[in-house]
């Protein structure tokens, strides 16, 4: 039985999967599916590999979702930092946010290449969501140059997410709306618990490439074992889906946590954090990632203020607000001086 949710959005879908040029790599939509083949995913700017990426968040402090688009001048700014050590990002949504980034990339002629996402949410209305996947396929057919990828869907497998969507189906329709309707490859990024489950191979069969999530420091480690437990993690993805590129699409380590509050980051968290232990992880890490050729997205860019609530005494040092090798003012931390 088709579920409300999957059956609504197929209803929605239906105009913009009509209207698609579709190439004969590609299929159809979920009623028609032929053999996937695979679009290569090796980013490239002028002949040199850039695969060595970074995740973005625009927000500066005060700014967030729902409060406004952060200013263009201050996007210039932000990419060129980035450009210094970077020419690949992330973005999580497809938005006026995310529109205003590629504009800017765009006008300014930035050797800056895309990652676009679809946020999509158990949480949200089929037309939101809807919204979503429209816009990653406009804004992946207007910026073709500089959206190398697209990401349909953030952590929405895997058990713990907030925001999951049970109806996997439903994510697979829009996976598929989105290659019938862009070149670019595709992919779904969650985090490796979903990817080492039997039930991954069912959406792996419908992607490009593999993006997977792995913090060591989320799952209990110390630094000691930081780089051998995300590398550990990193081969047993590839063991799993030997048939595809893995690309490492989070990993990190942050600056700052809350200790005694019985949050998830008091207790699951019992490695040491702060700029000192970011530098040693970052610098293994991103050393990992140049003499492998991985194709990763640091996580993060820049310090966002906006995340993680604002409750409790010690609210501005929670942890998802300190991930970034930049502070929110956008000084660098130790593992960028």
């Amino acid at each position: 039985m088709i579920s409300t949710l999957r059956l609504a959005s197929l209803v929605l879908l239906a105009p913009l999967v009509a209207c698609s040029s579709v190439p004969s790599d590609q299929g159809g939509t979920s009623a028609t599916k032929a053999p996937l083949v695979k679009r290569e995913f090796n980013p490239t700017l002028d002949g040199k590999w850039i695969g060595n990426g970074i995740s973005y968040g625009a927000y500066r402090d005060g700014e967030g979702p729902g409060k406004g688009l952060t200013s263009k001048a201050n996007i210039l700014e932000d990419m060129q930092i980035m450009t210094q050590r970077w020419n690949l990002i992330r973005l999580y949504g497809s938005d006026p946010q995310s529109e205003r980034i590629l504009e800017v990339i765009r006008d300014n002629d930035i050797p800056m290449r895309v990652m676009l996402g679809a946020w999509l949410d158990g949480h949200k209305s089929v037309e939101e969501n809807n919204e979503q996947v429209s816009r990653l396929i406009e804004l992946a057919n207007r910026f073709p140059e500089i959206v190398v990828a697209a990401n349909v869907g953030n952590e929405v497998f895997v058990y713990w997410s907030w925001h999951k969507i049970d109806d996997v189906d439903w994510v697979i329709d829009h996976i598929r709306n989105v290659r019938a309707s862009i070149k670019q490859p595709v992919t779904v990024s969650d985090d490796y618990n979903f990817w080492n489950k039997p039930e991954s191979q069912k959406v792996a069969a419908e992607l490009d490439f593999i993006c997977i999530h792995g913090y060591a420091l989320w799952n209990s480690q110390q630094l000691s074992n930081g780089l051998g437990w995300t590398v550990e993690t990193y081969n047993d993805i590839e063991s799993h889906h030997p048939d595809h590129m893995v690309a490492f699409c989070e990993t990190g380590w942050a600056t700052s946590k809350v200790d005694g509050d019985g949050s998830d980051e008091d207790v699951l968290v019992i490695g040491a954090v702060g700029q000192d232990e970011q530098k040693v992880f970052f610098d293994q890490y991103d050393q990992w990632v140049k003499d492998n050729q991985v194709i990763s997205f640091y996580f993060s860019s820049f310090d966002e203020q906006w995340k993680g609530g604002f409750d409790g005494a010690d609210a501005m040092d929670k942890m998802e607000k300190h991930w970034g090798l930049y502070k929110s003012d956008r000084s660098p931390k130790k593992a960028m001086q």
